[in-house]
């Protein structure tokens, strides 16, 4: 493997292995043997030749063709072999689940990994408390812990702990999170983005309010314009780089899993009473609190977690109804399955949230024509006569009475009597008895009343009850088939045939539909046929005009007639009737699509609601609907990505990329990183679970900037558009193709069913391929450029931090242009490193300025289109900074976020250079912050010290030991401060003791102590400390923590009359807003080189160190 200097202190320092003493025992030959045999281990529960696999691994990453992600460098075929980068930690909402997710995070960090996080869940700050009667702090106040904790952590002893935190923007404390960054050193080990919806894009769009709601309740806090925010953002950005934005529904339209979990999604719930389908039949939640369960979905069986269903709480909810009849009681943000698009053959469907839905859009209901039975309690005979009692039959206190009128003695009279006979009775039992006189004829049974009062009903009370829906399905078919008989009807033609109930109780209707909705039966509720008179039998004979109470009916047609007749039928001549008609049909009704269609969505109160988890299918059957369970955020709850990237830059031979050669090592990646998943060591089983589930892998690429040099086509071109959309796409192709192969080696990923993958028809072994992840260190180690990132500065002057050596670092590619061209020459290559660029330098030809752009030589809109062009043929995202110089505008960032949403990309992040504090890479480019000191009229004196002056020392703890701060006043306020660094010498004794002198000059000079402690405060060195649990990052940040406390009175302070010469009326500010960079940014704290930024983190790329947030 040829390495640069760079690249051999990077593997000295972070990858190769060392002795207890910290001595490197192993060449960078013998790491990728380590790695190449460790992961070829997998190959053995295939049958496949290990030796042989393993040489074809360490011969891909020798000759720098692919490297994996760096956990897999450092820790395979070691004893901690963890070997993802990112796995995503769920945080829930409520103190066990927020520190189970800061325990977790604590796990995953130690292991070597980096984690994400959507605070979406947590309730807004102010919300109750109701465990405590307290009030909640809000997302950023926990999200400050996390933060805390990272800094003592760091990862796996070689890599520092980093997070991603997303909120959505939905989230009533948005505006907090956005600005919690502002301020230099808050949140400093998380990169923070906003999670964007379409709602919210579209509300941007049109200049409107959108809506902020309370993830606990659903309820709808506020309406804010959407500008308001979106300038936030901006802000935010233009100062320094954060929030990034996630387009979170464009995400979830590009999920493969769907069916796993969306996206960012926050709990949805719904209430106690509502049924679920299982394999035992119909169920309520209330039944299935804390058991699991199997849920039917579409006619297909899903087993849930142990926990069966659990409770989030009290929430607002909200009835859903359909013009159907159908209605469902949940939370505003439980997603339901809507269909999107509907066409003859198919149903395209999406998943919304409930407060989203708008009276017409169509519903999907569950279709469960395929299920069959399922066992349980009653008979089909015992349905049968009380569906016949609902209808035509009296409840009394001692027996059940079913009546019969007129001349009848037909089918279901018959059909009765049987069924009766069949079940316990009394010796005397004589079945039917004319009523004399009166032409009616009653069946009476002590059972029946008896069944009756299992079942719930009650004199004077006839209607389905909860006992009738949990029965079996044989139960279902004799309660509908009696029911029909009694009150249900055929009516139609040849053309169009309908079966019919009639019933003044509206819920008894809707039962009635939820039953045969689970038998496969689609039904519609025609509601509200008012008051009115009819002529019934009066029970004598005859016949007589009553007046009746409000009718309702359900009507069930098209091919459902077809699944009446087979499942329900009548037992009179109304069966014959329908026989005929379904057999007068000259070709077969239409499909019933399972649809139902909005009608509103209305607030009903607030009451205890309940959740679930589906593994496999993440959705069960709620009232008829398809609802999701459990909220996923990104990845989606405990997933990892297991990273690699493919050198492009290597493939570009003889004036062409080699197509082949890229195909033969895109097959081989996906194979190592295949197998990566199997003998990973994860840090959590719930990661395991689920990373074996889905199996997604991250194929990406690097030396993109490279290759674009090598084929002399400029990174902001047309020609470099094309070329990204081609190469990427090739990846794409061949990496799903690889992954489908396998899948027939090896079998398809265990979440396969209900994916994308298994709609299209398509088998794979993962349900994702690629990924173009941030290749910080792995692309020092393949000496070549980052990721797709252009390259930042065309030549360094670098200092060897094992030797002390100097010496220049120039891009390999532009130095053969240089020696090719006569034009190499040290003086040359120093001014190169001077600028960063070599655009202004008059001496290169304008062709080679034209290929060799650095980042701040390429417009934001170069930056993302090239982004877009990549993420339209990558799976997963695209990590990429869209890098601005200093005098970009607010409206350059704002332009970059919109044309970003527009082109699809799955999120953005910008960085305008020279807008952090902690500078990172400079050139000549990076334009200072313009200056306009007040003129003075003359040098401010400090005030003479006096003789005497009274105060107090304060010890607080710092990361180099115990740290003294003593404050004196005069009689105008603090007039010294001295500090002394425990028992240490030399010097950190002397800093700390300038610090002290330079304050005292400045403090008795009228500068304001309120600037002096902007100054210090956040300031860092590599010795963290802890005072009290409060954070100390250095000395000098211990020393303005004490000033502030003293400041504010928390130490006893010494007063002093005011006497004598009259102070200043105002203080000299000792900072002004262009000078609020520090100057000592910018510098690795490990080795003092540059740092750069990029793809979110600072990146040393002299010795690899590494800071993201």
């Amino acid at each position: 493997m040829e390495l640069t200097k760079t690249a051999e202190v990077v593997l000295k320092k972070r990858y190769l292995l060392k002795d207890d003493k910290g001595n490197v025992i192993e060449t960078p030959e013998q790491m990728l043997w380590r790695v190449a045999n460790a992961i070829a281990k997998a190959e053995e529960k295939y049958g496949n030749d290990v030796k042989k696999i393993a040489k074809r691994f360490f011969d891909m990453m020798d000759k720098q063709l692919f490297m994996p992600n760096s956990p897999t460098l450092m820790n395979a075929g070691t004893e901690l072999n963890q070997l993802s980068a990112c796995f995503v930690i769920p945080v829930e909402d409520s103190i066990d689940g927020i520190f189970k997710a800061l325990w977790d995070m604590a796990k995953v960090q130690k292991s070597g990994g980096g984690t994400g996080f959507a605070f979406s869940k947590l309730r807004p700050k102010g919300d109750i408390v109701k465990s405590t009667m307290g009030v909640a702090s809000g997302p950023v106040s926990f999200m400050k812990i996390f933060d805390a904790a990272t800094e003592q952590i760091k990862q796996g002893g070689k890599r520092r702990g980093a997070n991603m935190g997303v909120l959505n923007v939905h989230h009533p404390d948005i505006e907090e999170f956005i600005t919690a960054k502002w301020e230099e050193g808050v949140l400093r080990n998380f990169n923070i983005s906003v999670a964007v919806t379409d709602a919210f894009m579209e509300a941007l769009k049109n200049n409107s309010e959108y809506e902020q709601i309370n993830p606990r309740t659903g309820e709808v806090v506020r309406r804010v314009p959407a500008r308001k925010i979106f300038n936030l953002m901006v802000e935010g950005a233009w100062r320094n780089g954060e929030p990034g934005i996630v387009f979170i529904d464009t995400i979830n339209r590009n999920n493969p899993t769907p069916h796993v979990g969306m996206i960012d999604a926050t709990n949805p719930c719904v209430t106690a009473d509502t049924w679920v389908m299982t394999s035992e039949g119909a169920r309520q939640v209330k039944d299935l609190v804390g058991k699991s369960f199997t849920a039917v979905v579409n006619g297909q069986s899903w087993q849930s977690d142990e926990r069966g269903f659990f409770s989030t709480g009290v929430k607002k909810v909200y009835r859903l109804k359909t013009k159907e009849g159908f209605e469902l009681r949940l939370t505003a943000n439980h997603p339901v399955l809507r269909a999107k698009k509907i066409t003859r053959y198919k149903i395209e469907t999406e998943w919304i949230k409930a407060c989203e839905l708008k009276p017409g859009d169509k519903i999907v209901l569950n279709n469960h024509r395929d299920y069959g039975e399922w066992s349980g309690k009653y008979s089909y005979e015992e349905g049968y006569l009380i569906g016949l009692s609902l209808g035509d039959g009296a409840i009394k206190s001692d027996k059940v009475i079913l009546s019969s009128w007129g001349n009848n003695r037909g089918a279901k009279v018959k059909v009765a009597y049987s069924f009766a006979t069949n079940l316990p009775h009394r010796r005397d039992f004589r079945g039917w008895i004319g009523i004399k006189g009166r032409n009616r004829y009653r069946l009476s049974m002590g059972y029946l009343r008896k069944l009756a009062c299992e079942l719930g009903l009650k004199p004077g009370h006839k209607t389905i009850t909860e006992e009738m829906e949990k029965a079996s399905s044989e139960f279902y078919r004799g309660l509908l088939r009696g029911l029909f008989d009694a009150d249900g009807c055929v009516i139609g033609d040849r053309k169009r045939v309908s079966v019919r109930l009639a019933q003044s109780d509206l819920q008894m209707l809707k039962a009635v539909q939820r039953m045969l909705l689970r038998l496969g039966i689609y039904s519609k509720i025609y509601t509200g046929r008012r008051k009115a008179c009819k002529v019934l039998p009066d029970g004598k004979g005859g016949l007589k005009e009553y007046r009746i109470k409000p009718q309702h009916e359900l009507v069930i047609s098209n091919d459902s007639i077809l699944l009446f007749y087979e499942r329900v039928g009548f037992s009179d001549d109304k069966m014959e009737k329908l026989r005929k008609l379904i057999e007068s049909y000259k070709r077969r009704p239409n499909r019933d699509r399972f649809i139902a269609t909005v009608e509103e969505v209305i607030l009903e109160g607030e009451e205890e609601v309940y959740d679930v988890s589906i593994p496999g299918i993440n959705a069960f059957d709620a009232n008829g609907f398809i609802v999701h369970n459990c909220g996923e955020q990104p990845l989606l709850p405990y997933e990892s990505c297991n990273l690699g990237s493919i050198n492009v830059s290597k493939f570009f031979k003889n004036g062409e990329i080699d197509w082949e050669w890229l195909k033969e090592i895109v097959w081989l990646a996906v194979r190592f990183l295949d197998d990566v998943i199997d003998v990973n060591s994860y840090p959590l089983p719930e990661i395991e679970k689920m990373t074996l589930a889905n199996r997604k892998i991250g194929l990406g690429i690097m030396g993109f900037a490279d290759l674009l040099f090598k084929m002399k086509i400029p990174y902001d071109s047309e020609e470099g558009i094309e070329i990204a959309e081609k190469l990427m796409s090739f990846i794409q192709e061949e990496s799903h193709k690889a992954s489908q192969a396998l899948a027939e080696e090896r079998g398809v990923f265990p979440n396969w069913k209900g994916s994308v993958w298994e709609k299209k028809g398509i088998k794979m072994r993962n349900a994702t391929t690629t990924t173009i992840a941030p290749t910080g260190t792995i692309s020092i180690i393949a000496g070549c450029s980052s990721g797709i990132e252009p390259i930042y500065a065309l030549a360094f002057k670098r200092t060897n931090i094992l030797d002390g050596e100097e010496f220049f670092e120039i891009n390999p590619i532009f130095e053969e242009t240089l020696r090719q061209l006569n034009l190499y020459d040290e003086e040359l290559i120093a001014r190169v490193a001077e600028e960063g660029s070599i655009q202004d330098i008059p001496e290169i030809p304008d062709e080679i300025k034209r290929i060799f752009k650095c980042a701040l030589d390429i417009a934001p809109e170069w930056h993302v289109r090239m982004q877009a062009a990549f993420q339209k043929y990558t799976d997963n995202a695209v990590s990429k900074t869209i890098n601005m110089p200093n005098k970009a505008t607010r409206k350059d960032v704002e332009k970059a976020f919109l044309l970003a949403y527009e082109l699809g990309c799955k999120g953005i992040t910008v960085y305008r250079d020279g807008s952090r504090e902690e500078q990172v890479l400079k050139t000549k480019k990076t334009e200072k912050k313009e200056f306009r000191p007040i003129k003075p009229t003359g040098y401010i004196e400090p005030r003479p010290r006096p003789k005497i002056t009274t105060g107090r020392t304060i010890e607080t703890r710092t990361g180099c030991g115990a740290l003294y701060v003593t404050i004196n006043e005069d009689e105008y306020g603090i007039a010294e401060v001295f500090v002394q660094l425990g028992k240490s010498g030399g010097c950190a004794a002397s800093q700390t003791e300038a610090i002290g002198r330079l304050l005292s000059v400045a403090l008795r000079s009228w500068v304001n102590p309120e600037a002096l402690i902007r100054q210090l405060k956040g300031i860092r060195c590599p010795s963290i400390g802890f005072d009290n649990g409060e954070i100390i990052t250095s000395c000098a940040d211990g020393v303005a923590k004490v000033l502030e406390k003293y400041l504010k009175g928390e130490y006893k302070r010494i007063k002093v009359a005011v006497e004598g010469i009259k102070p200043l009326t105002e203080f000299v500010e000792g900072e002004s807003e262009a000078h609020k960079t520090k100057l000592i940014g910018g510098v690795c704290p490990e080795c003092g080189n540059v740092l750069e930024y990029g793809e979110g983190c600072m990146t040393c790329k002299m010795c690899g160190f590494t800071r993201c947030g």
